[in-house]
């Protein structure tokens, strides 16, 4: 403003003394102009530094989606063995044990644990499980799906009949808090065969989270 006032007051000095009492030159008037223009121009600083303030905050607001987005990337599978040849079998055993499928196929979010076989629940949300036993031997086998250690859904299969090969299987879709475990259970007395295959899995992943 000032500068503005200093530049008038040098044009007006630089008039002729005949035209400093012209009609066409009012101090006042200009004086206001300039007035106006400050007040505008204040106007439009708090404007800019309101959208700044604006802009930072849908920036942060981004940023929490962005990483709640990345959060909310859950989805695995899982086979029993990554054996390339031959085949073993799991049991059985006097009482039910921890099912480890070793073989993450996809692992989107790192949920799985698959030195430990347990699947843990990075957000709530309802999420969807299901997991496929093959049997191709006498001896029956059986799998149960424990969330928190409490018995879920199962799926066994008794010994195989004249095909000599039999595949059961179970899914599941559960509403689970964040750090709930989800795990599989080899039923005891059961036994489970693998083999390159690959027959027996475990899959899981997050259908929407709440």
């Amino acid at each position: 403003m000032l500068i503005l006032i200093t530049i008038l007051m040098l044009n007006v000095w630089a008039i002729p003394a005949d035209d400093s009492v012209s009609p066409n030159i009012n101090i006042l008037d200009e004086l206001v102009k300039l007035r106006l223009v400050e007040r505008r121009m204040d106007s439009l600083e708090k404007q800019i530094e309101q959208m700044r303030t604006e802009n930072t905050a849908l920036t942060t607001k981004l940023k929490t989606f962005e990483e709640k987005t990345e959060r909310e990337k859950v989805a695995f599978s899982a086979s029993l063995s990554a054996l390339n040849d031959g085949f073993e079998f799991i049991g059985p055993y006097a009482q039910a044990t921890i099912l480890a499928y070793k073989n993450a196929i996809t692992n989107i979010g790192n949920a799985y644990n698959s030195n430990t076989g347990i699947f843990t629940a990075p957000v709530k949300g309802v999420y969807f499980f299901n997991f496929v036993v093959f049997n191709p031997h006498a001896i029956s086998t059986g799998v149960r799906l424990l969330k928190n250690g409490n018995f879920v859904v199962a799926a066994t299969d008794n010994p195989p009949n004249l095909d000599t090969e039999d595949t059961t299987c179970n899914s599941v879709s559960l509403i689970l808090e964040q750090g709930d475990q989800i795990y599989l259970h080899l039923i005891e007395n059961r036994r489970v065969y693998t083999d390159m295959v690959k027959r027996n899995t475990f899959s899981g992943h997050l259908l929407f989270a709440m």
